[in-house]
């Protein structure tokens, strides 16, 4: 097992919660997650990139510890989970928004597409090389953890 990959034991090693993001089964799975994290990158407007940038860094720790009773005695390596909540928050942000409507209905289609094939399969869909296991879950709890991200903070009282 690698020393960053997210484990049982990372309630007594804690940079796992974090790092289990970054290991990966090989380059062509580290490509498909950068491409896959990317794209909502891309498309997201300007003015939401802070929040993109601050949900990368709070959103691994939180994936991770949902992640761990699912786990096991088996490893996580890598952004799927996250990649899956940046398409949650970005596809509900930009359908919220006047004249991103349908581009947001489509990231949130694709997103639930690919979340329903894999809960009908119960596994990955796509097709990956050997070694390269998945895990539908980090799908499903990324996704849920974009959406509560999206939801627009609660105002602030102003002092009277």
């Amino acid at each position: 097992m690698d020393a960053f990959a997210l484990t049982a034991e990372a309630l007594r090693e804690p940079w796992r919660l974090w790092t289990g993001h970054l290991v990966h089964f090989g380059w062509e799975h580290a490509l498909a997650n950068a491409v896959a994290l990317a794209v909502p990158w891309i498309l997201a407007p300007p003015g939401d990139r802070r929040r993109l940038a601050l949900a990368l860094l709070v959103l691994p720790p939180l994936l991770s510890l949902l992640l761990l009773p699912s786990l096991g005695a088996s490893e996580y390596r890598g952004a799927s989970g996250l990649a899956c909540a940046l398409w949650a928050l970005v596809g509900l942000r930009l359908a919220g928004r006047q004249g991103s409507l349908p581009l947001g209905l489509l990231m949130l289609g694709g997103l639930l597409l690919k979340l329903g094939a894999e809960t009908v399969l119960g596994r990955g869909f796509l097709l990956h090389p050997e070694g390269w296991r998945t895990l539908p879950a980090a799908h499903l709890w990324g996704a849920l953890l974009g959406f509560a991200s999206a939801l627009p903070p609660r105002p602030r009282p102003h002092p009277a």
